[in-house]
């Protein structure tokens, strides 16, 4: 289900430094810090195992950790050759988060997390871990269950469903199966993600969260619809299913939704299913909708529910793998920033959005293709992002685009485009401007003349803009401008090259 190593979060380089400083030990004043001060800088460590480490700095550190009211386990806590050479690595990390917890003397916890290959050994051990997390009233809880294999799934036991200090709560690769009603009464913000959802789970979920702002979807399964194993099993009969699990959701109070993500692999039979959650959410009148499929089809793609086009209570809305075919006019009237990816527009229907989004102040396309012409005199657009342009159907590379947006104040040009040119007709207001991309031929080795004369006006056009930055991604055309003497405006900043 899950790759052998499962994804660490981002570690921001102020916790790199900070985490140096305390392996050296020096002293630099941290020490003489309030502990209300120095706790908060352990919870912003990578995990609970670095924030072990201070107690070795001094009698000042040797327990404050046991404070901290993040702790977060992952498997790397164990060192990687530990994992290689000792078969019993899990068992040791089980062992590892049993002493950790069992040392812990912070009654009240903000963040809970784990990351572990799931193990039925230790299925009650997680548990354990879970409900000491909530006799701490912990705020978010945050579980991830790795698999190698195709294992059953680790299982939440009942007290997980009827706690209400939850205030974020994301569950990956665990088994939703409530005995009774759910009940996360102060519950803002729930991500599900590698698991299957029935109709009553639904249902039972939206119920008992009557705060929830956010919902996220991952890599979800769809309903799980009653089991049909005869063998003259019809298209009608496999419709008919899917209905009657699609009208579930009217069933669903109306939540105060803000955001609304569904993250997933691109499965067409989840189709009506997944247009009904976008129907739900719009009834909740969120303001934020992200959805992003990918496939293992080539050129299958998502199609939009029509009630999409013609709902004003989009503020943010990105749509990434979906089919943008409006039936008619669109209206978005509250719509600030649209983000499309992987989909073919023509100049027709980027008309049809802009004079739909009338307040709109940010445009993305991303691996878009089809279009000839911006004409973007919205005077509310501020910001127009092209991130690559690739036609997977044209038989030639021979098209070119051009730019007129005079209003705009950002723009940004990046990633790969297939194009034979890129042309600013009229980018006037700009005050700032980032070109990254290139222009990739097959056995193409160095850039073409027209490579060259492309960058040149482009850098020329945009000689009025305040801060021009010009990335790694177009360093073989510049070094070839730079060698046959092309002098830079003095706007222009070289990034990495």
């Amino acid at each position: 289900m899950f790759e052998e190593e499962p994804n660490q979060p981002k570690i921001a380089q102020e916790r790199i430094k900070f985490q140096q400083i305390l392996e050296k030990g020096e002293e630099d004043g941290i020490s003489a810090l309030p502990d209300s001060l120095l706790l908060e800088i352990l919870s912003r460590l990578p995990s609970t195992k670095h924030a072990i480490r201070t107690g070795t700095l001094s009698k000042r550190w040797a327990h404050l950790w046991t404070f901290v009211p993040t702790l977060f386990f992952t498997p790397a806590d164990l060192s990687e050759s530990h994992r290689l050479r000792n078969p019993n690595s899990r068992y040791d990390f089980a062992l590892l988060v049993d002493k950790t917890l069992t040392q812990c003397r912070q009654s009240k916890l903000k963040k809970f997390e784990v990351y572990i290959y799931y193990d039925i050994r230790f299925e009650l051990q997680f548990n354990n871990w879970i409900q000491h997390a909530i006799s701490c009233n912990v705020e978010e809880l945050k579980l991830e269950f790795l698999y190698t294999r195709n294992e059953a799934e680790f299982r939440l036991d009942q007290f997980s469903f009827i706690n209400s200090c939850f205030t974020d709560l994301r569950l990956v690769g665990c088994n939703l199966n409530p005995s009774g009603a759910i009940s996360w009464k102060n519950l803002k913000s729930l991500c599900i993600s590698h698991m299957n959802l029935d109709v009553e789970i639904i249902v039972n979920i939206l119920s008992g969260c009557p705060l929830l702002e956010t919902l996220m979807l991952e890599d979800w399964f769809g309903y799980s619809g009653p089991d049909v194993t005869s063998d003259d099993e019809s298209e009608d009969d496999i419709i008919q299913i899917n209905a009657s699990n699609s009208l579930s959701l009217t069933k669903c109070p109306q939540l105060n939704l803000k955001k609304f993500k569904v993250l997933s692999e691109l499965d067409i039979t989840f189709e009506s299913q997944l247009n009904s959650w976008i129907r739900y959410a719009i009834r909740c009148n969120v303001q934020k909708i992200s959805l992003r499929f990918w496939n293992t089809i080539f050129g299958s793609e998502f199609m939009l529910d029509q009630t999409l086009f013609t709902s004003s209570c989009f503020t943010k809305l990105k749509l990434d793998g979906c089919i943008v075919n409006p039936v008619g006019a669109i209206s978005w009237k509250n719509l600030r920033s649209l983000s499309i990816c992987y989909w073919s527009l023509d100049d027709d229907l980027i008309e049809n959005i802009l004079s739909g989004s009338p307040v709109l102040e940010t445009l993305v396309l991303d691996d878009c293709y089809g279009y000839r012409r911006l004409h973007i005199t919205s005077k509310s657009v501020k910001n127009l992002v092209l991130s690559r342009y690739r036609d997977y159907y044209a038989k030639s590379e021979a098209d070119i685009v051009e730019i007129n947006a005079p209003n705009i104040l950002s723009l940004t040009i990046e990633d790969d485009l297939v194009l034979h040119m890129l042309l600013l007709v009229n980018v006037s207001s700009l005050v700032k401007a980032n070109l990254n991309y290139t222009c990739s031929k097959i056995d193409q080795t160095t850039p073409t003349k027209v490579e060259e004369e492309m960058l040149k006006g482009l850098i020329l056009n945009l000689g009025h803009v305040k801060e021009l930055k010009i990335g790694i991604l177009c360093s073989k055309v510049l070094s070839c401008l730079q060698a046959k003497g092309f002098i830079f405006p003095s706007n222009v900043i070289l990034e990495a090259i």
